[in-house]
């Protein structure tokens, strides 16, 4: 075996959980001149990549794993052993340590696959499609946790600048490989394969691809459809796969945006052992993108490493990768299917998640992410623009944003939550049913009027009937030696210094961990 990492950790505690993710980073090359970089990635050169560019790239890339705290990850987009060595440390001085690391470098391709695993690799191959560097070869590492044993294919097929025939070679050597390991073997396909998970109905639209009159690496030789529909986890079988996308809505699957061109070019697929009740299994509906907050710009867009813009432009040092990680649990304990499991025509619905009754005050300390919570009753107890309040009787009060169409002042009615974020500290829902509208009721009683400090947590997202004070530089001061800070919409609407304010039916938010008042 080359280029494997066996390092003494800590006792790694395993509860039979595994938790798999895959990750395109983005280019992270060394600092090594090899004559192959591509141009910007050329060390010490006008282009800016050096020690202090490497460090920062090393480092925002660990942070990410560290936050997602994976037991196995796939890696594309490396360059070589040392930048898979720097990354690994990287990830262990953050907390988070990965002793084990393989990569696919038999050919020296610009970048390769490689993987970190916290568990033992026991064995390591690599599968060469066609013996051309302009085919990535394919990962093929063995993990050992505790006595039973994963077999991880990292993927990263040629990108969508070539055509599907380039992609179909590399698919049909990773069948190839699968088809030869015993019956009932527990393994998982991941990684970058350029390709979408209804690549068999997008393909025939994109005649610059389409070289093989509509056959696709990723659905009919990998077999995810059968018959013209994507593959079920109730009803597979070997040879065919199934495509962990099939777990979110449609309008959630995608890793990849390139100016607004959403795809799920990042995959997880699975074959019919990894739901056998044997060895190990898939924990139903456990597949996510990771999304936390600092991995998208201002305007929504995946922050990826930045780099000036112009042709091969000087690193800017911030940034991360233009992808995002995806990943799932697997567990030793036999599969058990999720009770409410659909599927509609064609895949299009997710197989989705059973729902159960919450109150809104649960909503802040659930994770964030897709759910399916339904609040019995809850009241709009206010809306400007895009956002929405939302109150139960008796209860807390909850942001909604963006998804408020159907909400107005005054309604009373039953909601599903679908999913919850988190925007610089401040939870909110954005994406949210309408369930059933049981009238109007009145919005004054439910508004906050008795009150002691605002910036108690208790208080955020509520709607303050009346507040008043004094304004200085920024802060209204109100009570007993209290003091907030107001957030105008509209500089014009600041008043100045020392003036009297009573503010009526004004909103608790959070910026960046700080309590404000926002005046619409």
């Amino acid at each position: 075996m080359k280029k494997l990492l066996f390092t003494l950790l800590p006792l790694l505690l395993f509860s039979g959980e595994i938790k798999v993710a895959s990750w395109n980073v983005e280019n992270l090359f060394d600092l090594k001149k090899s004559g192959s970089e591509y141009t910007e990635y050329i060390p010490f050169t006008g282009y800016g990549w050096n020690e202090k560019a490497f460090a920062i790239k090393v480092a925002n890339i660990s942070q990410v794993i560290c936050d997602l705290k994976p037991d196995i990850i796939g890696l594309q987009e490396i360059e070589s052993d040392g930048a898979l060595a720097a990354l690994q440390k990287g990830v262990a001085a953050c907390g988070w340590p990965m002793g084990y690391r393989a990569i696919a470098d038999d050919k020296p391709t610009v970048v390769k696959t490689a993987l970190l695993s916290r568990f033992p690799i026991v064995e390591k191959r690599e599968i060469d499609p066609d013996g051309s560097l302009a085919t990535r070869n394919i990962l093929e590492a063995t993990v050992d946790a505790e006595g039973h044993r994963l077999r991880i294919f990292v993927n990263h097929w040629k990108s969508r600048n070539g055509p599907e025939s380039r992609r179909v070679v590399s698919a049909k050597a990773l069948m190839k490989r699968v088809k030869a390991l015993p019956k009932g073997e527990d393994y998982l396909l991941l990684g970058d394969f350029n390709s979408d998970w209804n690549e068999w109905r997008t393909l025939p639209q994109t005649p610059r691809l389409n070289d093989t009159r509509g056959l696709t690496g990723i659905n009919h030789i990998l077999k995810t459809i059968q018959d013209g529909k994507p593959v079920s986890k109730r009803d597979i079988v070997r040879p065919y796969h199934y495509d962990l996308w099939l777990e979110l809505p449609p309008q959630r699957r995608w890793s990849h945006n390139f100016y607004g061109d959403k795809h799920a070019l990042d995959h997880m697929i699975l074959p019919a052992s990894m739901f056998d009740g044997k060895g190990i299994d898939y924990e139903d509906r456990s597949f996510k993108k990771f999304t936390p907050h600092y991995l998208f710009t201002k305007k929504g867009a995946i922050y990826r490493w930045q780099v000036a813009k112009r042709r091969h432009g000087r690193h800017l040092n911030a940034g991360y990768s233009d992808h995002l990680p995806i990943y799932a649990r697997f567990s030793t304990e036999p599969y058990k299917p999720s009770v409410g499991n659909r599927q509609g025509k064609d895949g299009e619905k997710a197989e989705g998640s059973p729902a159960r009754t919450i109150h809104i005050a649960d909503l802040y300390s659930m994770p964030l992410g897709w759910m399916n919570g339904i609040v019995e009753e809850a009241v709009v107890i206010y809306k400007k623009g895009k956002v929405a309040i939302l109150k139960e009787p008796g209860g807390r009060a909850i942001l909604v944003y963006r998804d408020t169409g159907r909400l107005d002042v005054g309604d009373r009615c039953k909601v599903a939550v679908r999913k919850l974020y988190d925007y610089k500290g401040l939870r909110e829902v954005t994406k949210i049913d309408v369930l059933e509208k049981r009238g109007k009721t009145a919005v004054e009683p439910l508004l906050l009027r008795d009150f002691d400090d605002l910036a108690d947590p208790r208080c955020l997202n509520e709607v303050v009937a009346a507040v008043s004070g004094t304004y200085r530089r920024g802060y209204l001061h109100y009570g007993k030696g209290r003091k907030i800070k107001l957030f105008f919409k509209t500089k014009r609407s600041r008043p100045k210094n020392g003036t009297s304010l009573r503010l009526e039916r004004v909103r608790v938010g959070l910026y960046r961990n700080r309590p404000e008042l926002v005046v619409d």
